[in-house]
């Protein structure tokens, strides 16, 4: 697929796309559309052990979504009469399951969520509605459940869709010493944010500073977007992308089949109850017993800790010497000693 909007790298095992929509990097339907097309592709390349979003202008990350797309949905909600819905408590109830059940089947069935993009997509011409919805929500479930870790690379100021965007990812990196900031700033023109802040942030940074991001419609700065936990951290500009490349070389050194099976038991498990989320930790993790990269990574442990850890004479040694010893213990795992994935 030739893309108009996003532009790839590959380096060691990460793929960077760059987004470039001029001059600031608005968010449009045609962005996400391409951006759902790639996510796609991603999931199936072997190769690909980390995916990381940035911005490919200088100085620019998003944004915010495109004003004149949602002016043109005030519109076009009215030609399906969506307005008419939600002013009933029980037909907005049908709007609200009859979108969780769409859902909810193109989770289950590939070939439904094809055919149901498709569709909306052929009513666009007449209402560009139900598309964006479902093409949006779609686009940010791929990321959100991407079989790789997934980074936001923020390389400048971020509002709006573009913050909602960087929540589905994994980890979220930021400039920091050159005054960017995030916002969710939709309160001020009277509108929600409609691409699953009001879901995602409270998931990620708690109910109160959620609710307080998005009334106050304020910016935050990388220090207190960090503070909060909106970002995992952030670096200077001359060194950001070395940094966040750094990171994912570590990053790539994690077995692909435990990177997706924990994040389906997190995503799971945050929309059932303690109880079941207990059950899908448990079926993944037999899932990942059940693999040669397991069994080579646990023998591999036990022989590092035969030669290292079991002959410690505890009688001899001292509680600093003992502490040395499990540090680099940790640090030879972290750094993927004991993996060994096929190049």
């Amino acid at each position: 697929m030739v893309y108009k909007y996003l532009k790839t790298r590959k380096e060691n095992y990460t793929l960077w796309v760059e987004i470039n929509n001029p001059p600031v990097n608005f968010l449009t339907g045609a962005m996400l559309e391409e951006l759902f097309a790639l996510v796609k592709q991603v999931s199936k390349d072997d190769s690909v052990r980390v995916f990381i979003l940035t911005g490919g202008i200088e100085d620019v990350y998003i944004m915010h979504f495109s004003i004149p797309e949602l002016l043109q949905l005030s519109k076009d909600n009215k030609k399906l009469l969506l307005n008419l819905f939600v002013k009933s408590k029980i037909t907005g109830a049908f709007l609200k399951y009859f979108t969780t059940c769409t859902n909810w089947l193109m989770d289950w069935f590939g070939w439904y969520e094809t055919l149901v993009l498709k569709l909306a997509k052929i009513m666009s011409g007449y209402s560009s509605s139900l598309y964006l919805w479902f093409i949006m929500q779609r686009t940010y479930f791929a990321i959100e459940r991407l079989n790789k870790i997934t980074i936001a690379a923020i390389n400048g100021n971020c509002n709006g869709g573009g913050t909602e965007l960087s929540a589905c990812f994994d980890l979220r990196f930021m400039v920091g010493d050159q005054g960017f900031t995030l916002g969710q700033p939709e309160v001020l023109i009277n509108i929600v944010p409609g691409g699953g802040s009001t879901q995602r942030l409270p998931r990620l940074i708690g109910r109160a500073k959620a609710l307080e991001f998005m009334l106050r419609g304020n910016q935050w700065g990388a220090q207190e977007a960090w503070r909060i936990g909106l970002i995992t951290d952030f670096f200077n500009k001359v060194e950001f992308k070395n940094k966040v490349q750094e990171f994912a070389d570590l990053m790539s050194k994690r077995p692909l089949t435990a990177v997706d099976a924990i994040k389906k038991c997190v995503h799971d498990g945050m929309e059932t109850t303690l109880r079941h989320g207990l059950s899908i930790e448990m079926e993944q993790n037999i899932r990942c017993l059940d693999t040669e990269d397991m069994i080579n990574a646990m023998q591999a442990y036990i022989r590092y800790l035969d030669e290292h850890i079991n002959p410690i004479d505890r009688q001899k040694i001292t509680t600093e010497d003992l502490n040395h010893i499990v540090q680099e213990t940790v640090e030879h795992m972290e750094k993927g000693k004991l993996y060994k994935f096929k190049h």
